[in-house]
């Protein structure tokens, strides 16, 4: 397990050993745990803690990540935002250029994403998945390039400092895949990005 220092009641414990099984690099396991303890340090009101795990996990997406993996982008984003809410706007503004520009050179890393098999319960549906896979990989992919154009728009958004989707972090916490998977570091770098309140926008 992988620990961290936000609200136990509000982040999930990494089963690190299925994560390496699964092919995952450490500092992919340690970037996605640092982003869910910002959102939920965030969340609890604890900004000055969460602006720490940003720039831990920027720290390891720069050292660990291509410049076109949109995981970079999101931990630019983020501590961008956490800089511009503690009045370093000159240091901000720079992370969110280079944040925009690598989303916008994301689009060859989701292209290449791994669409993995569901889990499924039941006998009859997965017969249907392999019977129809290349349609279940194309509505897969699709879904998988909305959440990458939401993102793109977010961190627009967020650089501008216009409205935001106030829900992506709690969609994380209800739609996170439960497997290791390509998809999930693609719905990690859409849905750990930060999303901002009026309430901690004028804070």
């Amino acid at each position: 397990m992988i620990m961290s220092d936000a609200p136990i009641s509000a982040v999930d414990q990494l089963d690190l050993r299925a994560a390496l099984a699964a092919g995952w690099a450490p500092a992919e396991v340690e970037w996605e745990t640092q982003q869910e303890s910002a959102a939920a340090l965030l969340q609890a009101g604890r900004r000055d803690e969460a602006i720490v795990q940003w720039r831990q996990a920027l720290a390891i997406a720069r050292d660990s990540f291509h410049p076109g993996d949109p995981r970079l982008g999101t931990s630019l984003a983020n501590l961008a935002y956490g800089l511009r809410t503690t009045n370093e706007s000159d240091a901000a503004v720079p992370l969110f250029e280079e944040a925009k520009r690598c989303w916008d050179a994301s689009w060859h890393w989701v292209n290449q994403v791994q669409i993995a098999p569901r889990a499924r319960n039941s006998l009859y549906h997965l017969r249907m998945e392999l019977r129809h896979r290349d349609q279940y990989e194309a509505n897969a992919r699709k879904r998988l390039e909305a959440f990458s154009a939401e993102a793109r728009e977010a961190v627009t958004h967020l650089a501008s400092g216009g409205p935001r989707p106030p829900r992506t972090y709690q969609r994380w916490r209800s739609e996170k895949p439960p497997r290791f998977n390509d998809s999930r570091k693609l719905l990690a770098a859409c849905l750990l990005l930060v999303a901002a309140t009026e309430e901690e926008e004028t804070s």
